[in-house]
């Protein structure tokens, strides 16, 4: 497999009250090992940006085969794989020692920044970045959700500006904070996966409404799941985001 590295320590800040990883702090891992191994391939994020383009999730899937905890000494990998259209992909796994403990699948566009159009993924040159095939996830790449979710607005967020990243609108990992304290009794809980589908920007001063429903049955039953929560939020009438984040009991 030919995949890019990074290794950490997992510090205080990036875990909960019960030493298991943030949502938002695996998420950041894995996206700082992309945006390292950017800083070393050509294209960089760099030079993209100042070429008027810039990287913007469209769909981000995580799992945990095993709770990360403080101190914990983690290893991501991270590669490329062959995308279609204006679809680019990137993989993720997380290892402690050789033990697998996460892995990630994400779906990417590159935008132009003044226009908003996007570009195919044969207008950028990514011969210098490591490929290798598709991550085998435990939970759907896909998922559609049904029409007639009976959603309960759970609370309202503003987008404030140490969310906001150089794109000018709410980083993707500032939402799975945002959203996991509005799980249930997620102090007596722990992540076994999250997906997020983003369909909108959340501008920088924006409100969110945040909405919440239970699924009927959770969807990563092959990580330990025993429930799975469905997020919506909305940006000025639009749908922002869709999450689903499962979850079992500590």
């Amino acid at each position: 497999m030919s995949t890019y590295r990074e290794h950490y320590s997992v510090s205080s800040h990036d875990v909960d009250i019960n030493n298991n990883i943030k949502p938002s702090s695996l998420a950041r891992l894995m996206q700082e090992t992309a945006n390292h191994n950017m800083r070393d391939r050509r294209p960089t994020y760099e030079g993209l940006f100042d070429n008027g383009q810039s990287f913007i999730a469209t769909r981000i899937l995580y799992e945990l085969v095993d709770q990360i905890h403080q101190y914990d000494e983690i290893d991501v990998h991270t590669w490329a794989t062959r995308g279609k259209a204006a679809t680019f992909v990137r993989c993720f796994l997380a290892k402690r020692g050789d033990e697998v403990v996460a892995r990630g699948y994400s779906e990417w566009a590159v935008v132009n920044i003044n226009t908003g159009k996007l570009c195919r993924t044969d207008e950028i040159d990514l011969s210098e970045y490591e490929f290798d095939e598709p991550l085998e996830m435990n939970i759907p790449l896909r998922f559609t959700l049904p029409k007639d979710i009976d959603y309960v607005t759970c609370g309202k967020h503003q987008v404030m500006f140490s969310e906001v990243d150089r794109n000018m609108h709410m980083n993707n990992t500032y939402y799975l904070d945002m959203v996991w304290n509005y799980v249930p009794g997620v102090e007596k809980k722990k992540m076994t996966s999250f997906l997020i589908r983003h369909r909108a920007e959340a501008p920088l001063g924006s409100e969110i409404e945040i909405k919440r429903a239970k699924a009927a049955e959770p969807i990563d039953t092959a990580g330990g799941a025993t429930e799975s929560y469905i997020f919506k939020t909305v940006v000025n009438g639009k749908t922002n985001i869709e999450v689903v984040i499962s979850l079992a009991d500590i």
